[in-house]
């Protein structure tokens, strides 16, 4: 991230090897604010106490899989027209 600043958005899965999804966005959330850098959690968990953490450690948007591929889109269209 550091070397590449052209990022408009970030999709981020919550389980991933070595870190969760949930400290990526928090390290990410030391540099980029929530409406300079929009992160959209992607994840099978879909308990409500997975999603209030998500918007916990900085997501700004939270969507269970499986998903549509247009409610996708549609999110990320309207993230980054934000």
């Amino acid at each position: 991230m550091d070397s590449h600043n052209n990022f408009d958005l970030i999709l981020l899965d919550v389980m991933m090897p070595n870190m969760s999804g949930y400290q990526v966005c928090a390290k990410l959330r030391e540099k980029y604010p929530a409406q300079s850098l929009p992160v959209l959690m992607l994840t099978a968990k879909n308990q409500i106490a997975d999603l209030v953490m998500g918007f916990q450690f900085g997501a700004n948007d939270y969507l269970t899989k499986p998903f549509a591929k247009d409610e996708l889109l549609t999110r990320i269209r309207t993230h980054i027209q934000l």
